[in-house]
């Protein structure tokens, strides 16, 4: 064998080297590939949530309600305090006193809590 053959990995030493904003690129689609897809909801199940949420506000009993924001599912507990139908946001007041505004969109389920 001559030498151009055995010289081994040499050839592709410098390829591996990556610039930060290719690593960035990567990570970040990585990050895309995790995300889950927001769930369709049926008409039966939006309007179950519908009830809870008006009921729920009526009597100001407190409610655990699940959302889907950033590619995950997270839940928070805490009483309606308030609906706004032209942003189509739910007012929450937990049990430490913050309020958080929800996305009706946003909005997977709610239980009493």
């Amino acid at each position: 064998m001559n030498d151009y053959l055995r010289r081994g990995n040499k050839l592709w030493e410098g390829s591996r080297m990556f610039l930060p904003e290719h690593k960035q690129a990567i990570l970040k689609r990585k990050r895309e590939q995790g995300k889950l897809q927001k769930p369709e909801l049926d008409e039966q199940h939006l309007e179950k949530i519908n009830r809870m949420l008006k009921l729920a506000r009526e009597i100001q009993a407190p409610v655990s309600v699940r959302f889907f924001e950033d590619g995950s599912f997270r839940e928070i507990t805490g009483t309606v305090k308030d609906f706004r139908p032209l942003e189509r946001e739910l007012k929450l007041l937990k049990k430490t006193g913050e309020a958080v505004f929800l996305k009706m969109d946003a909005i997977i389920d709610v239980e009493r809590a």
